[in-house]
């Protein structure tokens, strides 16, 4: 089975919509969430800046009003203009891939910062109204840095786009005239979309004008490829006629860490601004978004990475302490790794402290740990009764493997009343959106440890899926903080 799309008989126009060769595939694609993180974080840089450009300009001004009080107002109206201009849709590559739309972007958001200086100059200067000029310098210095730097991102962002850095990779569902009318469009812009296959079920109702499209295989193929390979996109192009087919598809693409989009026959339809959009010139409907994007992805793996390792440095020494307790109580390793499903269904390798016995090591958890389990040795049942045996996953919170909080990652055949979980629960696999975590809001609501029914599982499960949905940081930090407080009272309690 190839590897990418080809077009056995390509028409000219749907050349473009291939694959790039393995030698011009860029090596470092630009993450889109990424790249709008930074081009927030920039504005944000160039506003303070044009605050302080604004007050160089009025040298009476830090006569009339403290420092302090002009440095409160720069960040409020930063703030204000950097969150309207994210508000517009103004940090999307689509707009900031357009310099006209993305300096269309400027005025009202700026106008709101403006306001929002001048507003809190007056609250802070004590109800007096505050010198006129600076506000309109920093509006004029404003307009300036962010113009200036819109051109300088629309060079870079065409050079990035050349490179394939920035192309956006689709998966197409379904060969009919919807994804043949979708490929055709897509090809008018090659350096932003590439078409990575195209995938069908009933592959023997291909329409004889369209057998020159190669498909890879069905939707069960799509699942195994975007595990293998980077998919942003998925596209089901489908009649709203066929709304079991859709139905099930989505569901089987339900546990995918991907954007998914339908292509139909949507003219004179109407959907909520947010659902409804484009995909080049194609008019899609989303019917499925990634649970982290943009702000918070970034916002939860910051926060991952900077308590993740002041928590490792803080726990350094006593994790050296339980090392050497381990060693002394009984032969083999320290660390106990086990494979266990992790974020968009792909294995990983979990660190925990060595519980049990070196030689009775259950690798794939075919079996439970129960309460006094003989395969525990003395120590393994300390440290499983304070939780202890998990500090060691800080090490894959630093490797980027697991995240401090989301649902607990299981072993590939753990089971509960002789099935597995997958099989008691269909949505198993959607809790496997986010990273897993050392801790989650299931486990702060009681459902910790050895799961016996079926009906455990599926407790459990929510509680995973109903954090999925509702993700804050906060959730995050009251999480933390409940998984404390349940050990410190458990401590004492014992």
């Amino acid at each position: 089975m190839p590897d990418t799309v080809s077009l056995v008989q390509p028409r000219p126009s749907l050349s473009s919509c291939l694959p790039l060769s393995e030698g011009t595939r860029p090596d470092r694609p630009i993450s889109r969430p990424v790249l709008a993180v930074a081009v927030q974080t920039i504005d944000f840089a160039l506003l303070l800046l044009a605050g302080l450009v604004a007050t160089w300009g009025c040298e009476s001004l830090l006569k009339a009003m403290p420092a302090g009080e002009l440095a409160v107002a720069t960040w409020i109206g930063t703030s204000a203009t950097v969150v309207a201009i994210r508000k517009r849709g103004g940090y999307t590559l689509p707009r900031l891939g357009r310099l006209g739309k993305s300096l269309l972007d400027m005025p009202l958001p700026m106008l709101i910062g403006w306001t929002a200086v001048v507003v809190s100059l007056f609250m802070l200067h004590g109800g007096a109204m505050p010198p006129r000029a600076w506000p309109f310098a920093f509006a004029l210095a404003s307009g300036t840095v962010l113009a200036a730097h819109r051109v300088l991102l629309q060079l870079a962002i065409k050079r990035w786009r050349r490179s394939g850095r920035l192309v956006q990779r689709i998966a197409v569902v379904g060969v009919n005239e919807f994804s043949a009318t979708f490929l055709e469009r897509l090809a008018a812009q090659p350096d932003a979309y590439l078409v990575t296959a195209v995938y069908d079920d009933r592959q023997s109702r291909i329409p004889a004008h369209l057998q020159h499209i190669d498909v890879r295989g069905g939707v069960d193929a799509l699942v195994l490829a975007s595990r293998e390979e980077r998919v942003d996109t998925i596209v089901v192009a489908l009649p709203l006629s066929a709304v079991d087919r859709i139905n099930d598809i989505l569901s089987q693409l339900s546990s995918l860490v991907v954007d998914v989009f339908l292509t139909t026959d949507i003219a004179g339809l109407r959907y909520e601004g947010a659902q409804f959009t484009a995909i080049g010139s194609n008019p899609v409907v989303s019917v499925g978004e990634r649970p982290l994007k943009d702000w918070q992805a970034v916002k939860k793996a910051v926060f991952d990475r900077v308590v993740g390792s002041v928590l490792l440095l803080c726990a350094l020494m006593p994790l050296l302490v339980v090392a050497a307790l381990i060693k002394l109580d009984s032969p083999g390793p320290v660390l106990f790794r086990q494979p266990r499903i992790g974020f968009d269904n792909r294995m990983f390798s979990i660190f925990k402290f060595r519980t049990m016995h070196a030689s009775m090591a259950d690798l794939l958890a075919d079996r439970q740990t129960t309460r006094d389990d003989p395969r525990v040795t003395r120590v393994g049942r300390w440290l499983r009764r304070y939780s202890i045996d998990e500090l060691p996953q800080l090490l894959n919170v630093a490797q980027g493997s697991m995240s401090l909080v989301g649902p607990r990652p299981h072993a590939p055949n753990t089971k509960a009343a002789d099935r597995l979980f997958a099989d008691v629960v269909s949505q198993y696999a959607v809790r496997h959106r986010v990273k897993p975590g050392i801790t989650g809001w299931a486990q702060v609501n009681g459902w910790r440890g050895e799961t016996k029914t079926e009906d455990q599982v599926r407790s459990r499960v929510q509680f995973d899926l109903d954090y999925i949905q509702n993700w804050s940081l906060a959730l995050d930090l009251k999480i933390l903080m409940l998984t404390v407080f349940r050990e410190v009272r458990s401590s004492i309690a014992f």
